[in-house]
This record gives structure tokens, C-alpha cells and sequence, in this order.
């Protein structure tokens, strides 16, 4: 089957694009100390999990319970989840996925400790955890340092599993590399592996000091003491990425078509914001020079064309758009097409 046969809008990845990318990553984690715990949340696909768990990655990170969940009934063995969780029920539900594989979840308060303690207390199975330490992002994660130990000491005090520690730099991702970026990078992980040193000499020992994504993961997979990298927008590649220079390939677009047009140089497509994300800036026309997206509506994308340009679009005519921000558009899907050469090689399923 052609591209070209494909019902649009439709998800689209280019899969020399994506091996590409899987294989450029894979070869940078080969023989270093800190290895690869790629996010899920970026794909949503549990064979994209295992590609890259095949690849070398030690384990797999996601967002949400949901996701963990996905993960261990695909086989997934070893998950971070890298976010906190507040509802008693979704405690219980850890307390059923961990009886099955080494599910993790972040901690940043006591009463969340206390509510994972209380759900595992009728059971076999010890929760295990990993404290959130704020290394700049503002959003979750207690103080590095001493307010990191004592919530360790908590956790174990309650019975929990404590693995170790982990901060997120998404505030650093959206910059481009530079001398200053990368000191800031540092900055975080040096008050990570500062904290795992202090927690250790209580006594405790600090296996896990996770963190970095794809913007970072350079510069934080190096430093000492690191021992893991949450990045996952590299296997995919996005226009936002690429934009702040991670050396990957964009590999994911969505196929539309021209539904209308006036005047030569305007024309819509049947592509609008219920199939693929604008939020943090619109995606860009992938090979044809001189046309641009200029909005996203519901169901429609308006395209103007240059007055220079070459030739005016036809109602019919199919063409790709490069996905600007790769997370919040694979949420809009439930199947991505792998595509090699202009034919269709595979349908991933898209899991929620």
C-alpha cells in the first residue's frame, strides 16, 4: 500500500528517519556509565518501547499510571513513573502493577508516602520510589540537599522501597546548546549527584539519579554520577527539537489533503488541531517550497501560497506536514503509519 492510498488526516513516520535516530542515540549511551530510560509519553507505542529497550535503554519512563500500565501488560519489566501521584486508588493500582514488574513512582510530600505506605500495607509487595528534586523547572520536586534526605528517610521509615533520585531540567530543553545552557545542565545534575552523596553517607544507598531529555541528554549523560536520561522526543524528532538543535532526524509528519481552493493561492486541508498539535508554534509544509500554513481550525489548516511560486494546489493533492510538537500530536491518534520509500511497511498502534 502507497502513501498516497492512506485515508487522511493520518500519522505518518518515516521509519529510516526513526532508525536512524534510535540507532544515533544507542551509540552514544554504548560504554558510558549512565544509560538510556527513554520516555513513553513521547510515543505512546509499546513497540517503539521495545525497540528501544532492544537498542540498549535500561528501562522505560512515563507520565502517568495509565502509561505504567500499558507498559507492564506489554512486557515492560522496569518503569519510572516520573511524576507524583495523589489519589488513594491510584496507589492500589501501583500496589497491583508493581506485583508484576519494578514500577517506580516519584515522591515529593509526605502525606503521598503516607498514601503509598497505607495501600501497600495489606499487600506482599513493596512500592518503590524515587524522590523528585526541583533542579530549576519550578513545577514538582522538593529543595536538593537536605529536604531530599529527609524525605528519603521518610519514605523508608514508612516501609516504602527508596531507589534513588531524580530531577527533570525541562526548563532547559527549549534552549539551544551554548556555554551558558550547558553550565546551567551542570548546575542540575551537580546538585543531583551532590544529593545522592548526601543521602548516602546516612547509610542509604542512592542507585538511581535520574534525569536530561532530548535537548540535554548530551551534556547530562557525561556528568559523574548520572545514571540515567529521561529523553524520548529523539526517536520521533519534532520541528521544536530540531529548531533547538538536537542532532536527530524529523521523522514524523501527518498527511493531509486539499479539500479546497481559490485563486491559486489559498487552499485548505483536512487537517486542523484535532489532528495535529499548534500549540507551541504551526507546523511547516514538508517539500513544497512556497506554501505555508498560516492557521489551524478545528478540522481544517488554511495554506497560503507565494505569488512566485510554481504551481497553484489542486483539490485531491496530498501532502505531509512536519509536526512541530511531537507529544500533544501523537495524543491525537490512535495509529501511526512506518513508512519507507513511499510504501507503507507497518501500522503502530498508538496506546492510551
Amino acid at each position: 500500500m502507497k502513501v498516497s492510498q492512506i485515508a487522511t488526516p493520518a500519522l505518518v513516520v518515516d521509519l529510516d528517519a526513526m532508525e536512524f535516530n534510535l540507532q544515533r542515540m544507542a551509540e552514544f549511551f554504548a560504554g558510558k556509565p549512565a544509560k538510556l530510560r527513554p520516555h513513553f509519553k513521547n510515543h505512546k507505542t509499546p513497540l517503539f518501547a521495545w525497540k528501544q529497550l532492544r537498542a540498549g535503554a535500561n528501562g522505560i519512563t512515563c507520565a502517568t499510571m495509565r502509561e505504567a500500565e500499558i507498559l507492564v501488560r506489554h512486557g515492560v519489566d522496569n518503569i519510572l513513573i516520573a511524576n507524583e501521584i495523589a489519589e488513594e486508588t491510584k496507589a492500589e493500582h501501583l500496589v497491583e502493577l508493581s506485583r508484576h514488574a519494578s514500577v517506580m513512582v516519584a515522591i515529593d510530600n509526605r502525606n503521598a508516602v503516607k498514601d503509598l505506605a497505607r495501600a501497600q500495607r495489606n499487600s506482599k509487595t513493596r512500592l518503590e520510589v524515587v524522590v523528585d528534586i526541583d533542579i530549576g523547572l519550578q513545577r514538582c520536586g522538593v529543595a536538593p540537599g537536605e529536604e531530599a534526605l529527609r524525605l528519603a528517610q521518610f519514605a523508608i521509615a514508612e516501609g516504602l522501597r527508596f531507589r534513588g533520585i531524580m530531577g527533570y531540567d525541562g526548563h532547559l530543553q527549549a534552549i539551544p546548546q551554548s556555554a551558558a545552557r550547558d553550565e546551567m545542565v551542570c548546575a542540575g545534575s551537580k546538585s543531583l549527584v551532590e544529593s545522592a552523596a548526601l543521602i548516602e553517607s546516612e547509610g542509604i544507598p542512592v542507585s538511581i539519579v535520574s534525569t536530561g531529555g532530548t535537548g540535554t541528554y548530551a551534556v547530562s549523560g557525561e556528568y559523574p554520577g548520572i545514571t540515567e536520561i529521561q529523553a524520548g522526543s529523539y526517536l520521533l524528532m519534532d520541528t521544536m527539537y530540531l529548531d533547538r538543535g538536537a542532532p536527530f532526524q524529523r521523522s514524523l509528519t501527518v498527511l493531509t489533503t486539499v479539500i479546497s481552493t481559490r485563486g491559486g493561492f489559498h487552499a485548505v486541508v483536512d487537517c486542523g488541531v484535532k489532528a495535529i498539535s499548534g500549540e507551541r508554534g504551526l507546523p511547516t509544509v514538508k517539500d513544497l517550497p512556497g506554501v505555508h500554513l498560516k492557521a489551524l481550525h478545528a478540522e481544517h489548516g488554511l495554506l497560503e501560497v507565494d505569488r512566485d511560486s510554481n504551481g497553484a494546489l489542486e483539490v485531491g493533492q496530498k501532502m505531509e506536514l512536519w509536526v512541530r510538537y511531537s507529544d500533544a500530536t501523537v495524543n491525537l491518534h490512535t495509529s501511526l503509519y512506518g513508512v519507507r520509500h513511499g510504501q507503507i511497511e507497518e501500522v503502530f498502534r498508538i496506546e492510551h
